[in-house]
């Protein structure tokens, strides 16, 4: 019996022809050790799919922001209302802000933005000056001082302004006791509740003006929750453009603003906002409209005050 061809037997099988296979031990060395690297990883690159069927897939972890609505905003206090130690110092004008903002709120101090103009504007028109108006992190002026009338000379301390300011029978408030609010703006209020404004007037029987130092957005909170009040009779807008657009829909529902029961009617003005996103109205007219609505009649009834404990609603 003739024994098979060593060629045959070595590298033929039943089901594979030489025609269409490559026999590594007829070429080259190199060739070889290619064929077994390449084998080693089809071996390697095969799924295993026992292990990957048992082992457990790696949890996805959520790197997702939380929505803004589910954000947990803190409410906020508003400060007491200041007003002069010596009580025998009437009252004659009330302004508010909205709420105190996030700079007031951790300074302690209202309008505490180094550029709200607010205390730029008292200043001027109290004769004194807020501060020398220089940014901490440019050192340079702040743009508002460009346009403010007292030097740098007149610089007091924030305690000594509220001093002069209060002084004069000027009083500082807010329209919001507590509210919610993420950042600084009055657009983002919610679920605020008001200061008792209406108490603090009704005590203080001198008061002429009450000031809305911010603007239309706060003026809505003041018609919102002091609705009642205008509907007594008690209220009547500014003299301003402003205030009368502003509060033009207690009109119809006054008779006009009739006086009903001959009490003293407060006007009630809506300003440009002090704030520096209010930057649509420059500060020189932002200052003539306090001086004009706030600043100059405050002070003619603080003189008249002196000699009279009450002020005629004849002669505002």
């Amino acid at each position: 019996m003739r024994s098979p061809s060593p060629v045959t037997s070595a590298f033929v099988t039943p089901s594979v022809s030489l025609s269409s296979t490559v026999i590594p031990s007829l070429i080259s060395g190199k060739t070889s050790k290619y064929f077994a690297r390449k084998k080693l990883s089809a071996v390697k690159d095969e799924p295993d799919t026992a292990s990957t069927e048992n082992e457990k897939k790696p949890v996805a972890v959520a790197t997702t922001k939380p929505k803004k609505e589910d954000q947990v905003v803190e409410r906020t206090q508003s400060f007491a209302p200041q007003r002069n130690a010596d009580k025998n110092i009437p009252i004659h004008t009330l302004i508010v802000g909205t709420h105190p903002s996030i700079t007031s709120l951790a300074k302690g101090k209202s309008f505490a933005h180094p550029q709200n103009a607010f205390w730029w504007i008292a200043g001027d028109c109290l004769g004194f000056r807020r501060s020398v108006g220089i940014s901490p992190s440019t050192g340079k002026y702040y743009k508002i001082t460009e346009y403010v009338l007292e030097g740098e000379d007149k610089v007091i301390p924030y305690e000594e302004q509220m001093e002069v300011f209060t002084s004069k029978g000027f009083a500082l408030w807010d329209i919001l006791q507590s509210c919610k609010r993420k950042g600084s703006l009055d657009n983002d209020i919610k679920d605020e509740i008001p200061n008792a404004i209406q108490e603090f007037c009704d005590e203080n029987q001198t008061i002429q003006r009450i000031i809305m130092a911010n603007g239309m957005k706060q003026c809505s909170f003041f018609n919102k929750h002091f609705g009642q009040w205008w509907l007594d009779g008690e209220l009547i807008p500014g003299k301003n453009e402003l205030s009368q657009k502003t509060f033009k829909k207690w009109s119809k529902k006054t008779n006009g603003f009739e006086n009903k029961n001959g009490k003293r009617q407060i006007e009630v003005y809506c300003m440009p906002g002090v704030s520096p996103a209010a930057a649509s109205v420059s500060y020189e007219k932002k200052r003539e409209a306090f001086q004009c609505f706030c600043y100059g009649p405050g002070l003619a009834d603080h003189e008249r005050l002196k000699t009279s404990p009450t002020i005629k609603s004849d002669e505002v």
